[in-house]
């Protein structure tokens, strides 16, 4: 299944929004663990999650957050 990296970027006035939607969203990412700058004033966020496609990917974020989230596929390599 391919890796996608969500990155989320919203204003400083949309930061409570873009966590409050998540209220009542099933998704599979529901508890897990993301990366963010939003105490640190940048106001955007990455994680990893696996979906077949893009669509699939952003389809496992609230509309809110996925309308300002770009799905990027990723793979691993190994740096020399």
């Amino acid at each position: 299944m391919p890796t996608y990296l969500m990155e989320h970027r919203h204003e400083a006035a949309e930061c409570e929004a873009a966590f409050a939607a998540w209220a009542g969203f099933e998704s599979p990412l529901r508890g897990s663990v993301a990366v963010s700058t939003c105490l640190d004033g940048g106001h955007r966020l990455w994680c990893h999650l696996e979906a077949a496609d893009a669509d699939a990917a952003l389809a496992q974020l609230p509309p809110y957050v996925a309308s300002r989230t770009v799905a990027v596929r990723v793979r691993e390599i190994g740096l020399p």
